[in-house]
């Protein structure tokens, strides 16, 4: 039985919005970081939260791009850095088809830069209150997801569930056998893949593993809907 229909726009590129929201939709005002955030609209995974009242965290070493989050995300906390396993500057490579730090992923550089780089255990300590609830953090860092993950700080800063890019940039190429060791050790379990995105959830919240049992069916819905706005909840 249908219990309720949501005008539900979508505005990430393989349904990870729909796909946390229908984790989420009971939490009115929630709390998000974006690692690798890019644009505050065209293909972004939090618009959608922002809209709806949630704030977060935008993580974007790109110019232009952390210049819109100021604009377009005021009640967010936009950091113009990357992140890493340490702190310190390191030269990040522009392209096309994905910016990165690690310049053997991409072939077509038409530039680079020097930024600074930190860690998201630092920067959660100068920006987040300690313990503070984070429901979902979002990792698109083109091949630096286990930097990332090695400077995090899963003891004080736990998000209840982690959506990464598990492939190698550019390719359909797995790459999660790298850095999944470090979300396993620290008590997070893997429960659902879409597309090049893998779904990790904190083994202190079971209720948010059940959740996923439905995801498929959700996402069928969506699609035979033919509606792109409207997302069904069962």
């Amino acid at each position: 039985m249908i219990g309720k229909i949501l005008n539900f726009k979508t505005y990430s590129q393989y349904y990870e919005d729909i796909i946390l929201y229908s984790v989420f939709n009971d939490i009115e005002k929630g709390f998000y970081i974006d690692i690798g955030a890019n644009d505050p609209d065209i293909l972004s995974v939090t618009k959608a939260f922002y809209l709806s009242g949630w704030k977060g965290m935008n993580i974007e070493p790109l110019s232009d791009k952390y210049n819109s989050l100021l604009k377009l995300r005021p009640r967010d906390i936009n950091l113009q850095i990357g992140v890493g396993a340490n702190k310190g500057n390191s030269t990040f490579y522009l392209s096309e088809t994905g910016s990165t730090l690690h310049k053997n992923y991409i072939s077509n550089i038409s530039d680079s830069i020097n930024i600074k780089i930190d860690t998201m255990s630092n920067v959660c300590k100068e920006h987040l209150k300690m313990g503070e609830i984070i429901h979902f953090c979002k990792i698109d860092v083109e091949g630096g997801e286990k930097d990332v993950l090695l400077g995090y700080d899963f003891i004080n800063f736990r998000p209840n569930l982690f959506v990464i890019e598990s492939t190698v940039p550019g390719t359909n190429i797995p790459s999660y056998s790298s850095w999944e060791y470090i979300l396993v050790k620290n008590n997070y379990s893997f429960v659902y893949q879409y597309m090049i995105n893998r779904f990790y959830v904190d083994n202190n919240f079971p209720e948010i593993k059940k959740k996923f049992l439905y995801i498929d069916n959700y996402i069928k819905l969506y699609e035979k809907s033919n509606k792109k706005n409207y997302f069904i909840f069962w």
